[in-house]
């Protein structure tokens, strides 16, 4: 199962990776840049569905697939050849109460065409592979997988390819979602940010992906992409410091999930 919108430049390859899967579920939000001639072109089931926050989105494509187990892959991410033989054996044998019910795989993320090898950034394990009927999406948490099991978590090898950023504009304008996304969650929840808050957090996650992450071994790209990941926390802190200041915008909605 995918979710997209726009993302006529990587989901043909995302297809693509997915061939050896019984069945492909595109759940779409409103593309308008080519993106459902492709997917429509390559035999995947197309479903459309107005924004429902990432985890729900991704909650909506697991009920409409028709499969026990499901696996769930990005737009921009392309699964490998070794994951796709394990995933594979896993839903053929498909075992049952003892085994494990959910799994989690490495991911490889780049930063354009370069594989970011420190920083946080691998091997970056998620649970993406999961039996659909004790496993779903929290629509609750608007960004950010958030996948809630009900049961045993296993480990595979293969890895995905998460082409993560085009460019730095790209890292920006993605950084912005996000954090306009946990600012508004965490207002709603009653968490406030001050001048301090905003310092510490940056400062940490810089140290945590520079040093403690050893992005320095990445040489300049380490160092770029430890900065952006700062930048990203202060966006978060500040924006939530803007709400705890000011409170919302009269045009935010503040019952509602930011996309």
């Amino acid at each position: 199962m995918v979710i997209c919108q726009d993302e006529a430049e990587r989901i043909g390859a995302c297809l693509d990776s997915l061939a050896f899967c019984d069945e492909v579920v595109v759940v779409d939000s409103g593309s308008t840049d080519g993106t459902l001639d492709i997917v429509r072109s390559k035999g995947a089931q197309l479903f459309q569905n107005p924004w429902a926050g990432m985890n729900g989105q991704k909650d909506f494509a697991r009920q409409k697939a028709r499969g026990r187990w499901v696996l769930n892959v990005d737009a921009d991410e392309v699964v490998s050849p070794e994951l796709a033989q394990e995933v594979r054996a896993i839903a053929d044998a498909d075992a049952d109460a003892d085994g494990p019910v959910a799994y989690k795989m490495p991911f490889r993320n780049y930063f354009r065409d370069a594989w970011v090898r420190h920083c946080g950034y691998y091997p970056d394990p998620h649970i993406r592979f999961v039996r659909a009927d004790v496993c779903r999406w929290d629509a609750a948490v608007p960004a950010h997988d958030k996948v809630l099991v009900e049961g045993d978590v296993g480990e595979l090898r293969g890895h995905v390819d998460h082409f993560s950023f085009s460019s730095i504009d790209d890292f920006l304008s993605k950084s912005r979602r996000y954090s306009s996304a946990f600012a508004l969650t965490a207002y709603k929840k009653g968490r406030r940010s001050s001048g301090g808050t905003v310092l510490v957090h940056t400062a940490t996650r810089f140290f945590k992906a520079y040093v403690l992450k050893a992005g320095f071994l990445d040489g300049t790209l380490g160092l770029v992409v430890s900065g952006l990941q700062a930048y990203e926390v202060f966006q978060k802190y500040v924006r939530l410091w803007e709400l705890s200041r000011f409170g919302p915008p009269p045009d935010l909605e503040v019952h509602g999930d930011a996309k």
